[in-house]
């Protein structure tokens, strides 16, 4: 039976419409899947020693110096966390010693245990590692509070004693693979870019997720396609927080003092950063630097849930902050239509995927409910051929592009799992039957993030999603290591344990080691968790 359009309650074509707007924009999304592709947004050459000392001679040659700071924001607890991207960088200069002189690390935490342990644990690393103390009576002229705070306060000590480096940022549980260290080191030397981003995956401890976080998560490499497209082609609509690398003059410029919100905190400090980078630079500043970044997934549904609704919420302070610089007036109509259009229509597409999907697990359990029941009265299970209608048409493209995306996401996170393929294959169709349940939580908060906003509150509770290190089991690390340190102190000799210095408030000072006497082995670091492969 052929029929154009069903007959729908007024409900129904809501519904419906709200169904068409979703179908195009997983064409547009699927768009970028295939041109992000095509141009190779996830870098796989092989890199060797010997490529990586030719390109810096080269770059040299014609004045570029810029060396490489990773640079790690945590706010404290999560310390073995830290440590695991902190042990993947030295594995990857010790695999490509050309790197030695080219990488330095910084940490930056809230944690003065932590400070002291990632001082005595790394003395001896290969290359720097400079863990500093956020002051906690630190304040920035123009009050900018949580993670944007510590990082307008790094940015400070690197305004004091600046260095010709790109900054790549990490979260706490960031990790580069060796050979991605190697490849986002090659990739800039030859191709220098301002401010760049890469993929990042969510593989790390994956088997610590719920199979709902699983089916979440899956969505997040799927969308990073589209990271591609807004930093090769500004203005950049989102940012990551991590894997962004940024040439240190240009953040030191710009900063990260960007201040409140009606007296709110800034929860998006990514896009606020990217957007008034573009007002500032133009779009010849931005780029992609092809190496991908590993991160772990929320392990529960509640901090997955609380993750989403501050996305949302964020991107709208972060529009309302942009429109309210002055720098906003100078870009062309076009731009700032662009911005505004494009920012609030990601807003609403995600919050109206809670009714689709919330309809489409509705009316699939209607239908299973009818089936069983009929199927228990020892009925026929007869089922009628579907009308070929452009409902029927929409929902169906929707249902295989939605099903389609979590499957490539979910592909992209299960290589640095760790996993057998047994159990990869195992992920896809437990993750592929779970979809149409994880959508409703997905979109929940969204939902709830517009809906906040549409009420006038302009301020969201924010923490950071835990990690698989609870802060209990950082603590007991850092006081192992202060006390072993402490231990190490004899009459007879000095202290193995650096003399670490804790900045009063406002002060900058690096907590750094100074000496080096010890026993070796208690600074060198311990092989990273999670599975990883290049």
């Amino acid at each position: 039976m052929t029929r154009l359009l069903p007959p729908l309650t007024p409900v129904g074509w809501l519904l419906f419409g709200a169904m068409v707007l979703l179908v195009v924009t997983y064409l547009y999304f699927w768009w970028t899947v295939v041109r992000a592709t095509a141009r190779g947004h996830v870098s796989r050459v092989r890199v060797t020693d010997t490529d990586l000392r030719v390109a810096r001679a080269c770059a040299q040659d014609a004045g570029r110096t810029h060396r490489f700071l990773i640079q790690i924001t945590t706010k404290g607890g999560a310390l073995p966390v830290v440590e695991r991207g902190i042990d993947q960088v030295l594995a990857g200069v010790d695999r490509y010693p050309a790197l030695r002189r080219v990488v330095r690390v910084e940490v930056v935490t809230e944690d003065a245990g932590e400070v002291a342990a990632l001082a005595y644990r790394y003395r001896d690393a290969a290359v720097p590692v400079t863990p500093f103390l956020l002051p906690p009576g630190y304040t920035t002229p123009k009050g900018t509070r949580l993670k944007a705070r510590a990082l307008e306060y790094l940015v400070e000590q690197h305004r004091a004693d600046p260095d010709d480096c790109y900054v790549v940022h990490f979260d706490e549980e960031s990790v580069l693979t060796p050979d991605n260290l190697a490849r986002l080191v090659l990739r800039l030397t030859d191709h220098p870019v301002g401010i760049s981003e890469g993929m990042i995956s969510y593989g790390l401890d994956w088997d610590q997720a719920t199979l709902l976080n699983k089916a979440m998560e899956s969505s997040r490499p799927f969308g990073c396609h589209e990271c591609y497209t807004v930093m090769t082609s500004p203005p950049p609509m989102h940012l990551h927080g991590s894997n962004l690398v940024i040439r240190q003059d240009l953040e030191n410029e710009i900063g990260w003092d960007i201040g409140t919100l009606d007296g709110a905190p800034l929860i998006a400090e990514d896009l606020v950063f990217g957007l008034g980078a573009y007002l500032r630079f133009g779009p010849d500043v931005f780029g992609w630097h092809h190496a991908e970044m590993v991160e772990q997934p929320p392990f529960t549904l509640k901090a997955a849930y609380k993750q989403r609704e501050r996305w949302v919420f964020g991107s709208l302070q972060a529009l309302a902050h942009v429109r309210s610089q002055a720098d906003w007036s100078r870009l062309s109509r076009r731009d700032r239509w662009h911005i505004g259009v494009v920012i609030r229509l990601r807003v609403l597409t995600y919050a109206l995927g809670f009714a689709v999907s919330l309809l489409a697990l509705g009316s699939n359990a209607v239908v299973l409910g009818v089936l069983a029941t009929r199927a228990a009265a020892g009925e026929a299970l007869g089922v009628a051929a579907p009308e070929l209608s452009v409902y029927g048409v929409v929902t169906g493209a929707g249902l295989l592009m939605w099903l389609g995306s979590n499957q490539l996401g979910l592909f992209y996170n299960l290589r640095h799992s760790g996993l057998s393929r047994a159990q990869k294959a195992r992920d896809h169709v437990l993750v592929l039957l779970a979809t149409p349940f994880a959508g409703v939580v997905d979109t929940a908060g969204p939902l709830v993030a517009v809906l906040k906003w549409a009420a006038g509150i302009r301020e969201v509770a924010w923490k950071p999603t835990p990690k698989a290190a609870p802060a209990s089991r950082a603590g007991a690390v850092a006081a192992a290591v202060l006390a072993g340190a402490g231990r190490a102190a004899t009459p007879a000799g000095p202290a193995a344990a650096p003399a670490v210095v804790l900045p009063a408030a406002g002060r900058a000072t690096a907590l750094i080691p100074t000496q080096r006497t010890g026993p070796v082995a208690a600074a060198t670091p311990a092989p990273a968790r999670g599975g990883l492969t290049p």
